[in-house]
């Protein structure tokens, strides 16, 4: 069967163009996410892929493609001259390559962003410093140096975390525990 390349502006497998023996044809994915990208990608406005709708190879990335060894023949694998392999589509890969598509129908590859909050050591020391800075605010609310004994009275009765029974008296200029 002759197939003809579904993309937008392609000529791959009509009379007019000249036969590529390299241009391999493949079939829109049975997966619907993925079908949804492919179809997404292909800049032809309101496309609805056949069973017989096919994408040529000329739109994939060269890293698209892996190169698989269908010889059986257990001698001759071992011969480095002879190279029988095919050349299989990725299952993830989405075609991306459309140059006879207008510009403004392509869509341009997308710079990936710049941000200091994308890796995991960034937010641990975004983490880190915030623990420090409570640390800090911590230590600075309980220092005792610069108080006088009835603020500390006052500080201690006002703590919700002194434990039921626990009274503070000053004696002679001292806090004594009872």
């Amino acid at each position: 069967m002759v197939f003809k390349c579904s993309a937008y502006g392609c000529r791959s497998g009509y009379h007019s163009q000249a036969s590529d023996k390299t241009v391999t044809f493949h079939a829109f994915p049975s997966d619907p996410e993925i079908r949804g990208r492919w179809i997404r990608a292909n800049p032809r406005k309101d496309f609805v892929p056949t069973q017989h709708s096919r994408i040529c190879s000329l739109h994939f990335q060269p890293s698209d493609f892996s190169e698989i060894r269908t010889d059986t023949n257990k001698r001759r694998l071992k011969t480095v001259s002879v190279k029988r392999q095919r050349r299989r589509l990725k299952e993830d890969a989405v075609p991306s390559v459309f140059p006879n598509a207008p510009e403004y129908f392509t869509k341009p590859a997308c710079t990936p962003r710049r941000t200091t909050k994308a890796t995991s050591s960034s937010r641990r020391q975004d983490e880190a410093k915030k623990i420090e800075e409570l640390e800090k605010s911590f230590r600075e609310n309980d220092d005792l140096s610069s108080l006088s004994l009835a603020d500390i009275s006052a500080k201690l009765s006002d703590e919700t975390s002194v434990p039921p029974g626990f009274n503070v008296t000053i004696i002679d200029d001292s806090l004594p525990n009872t």
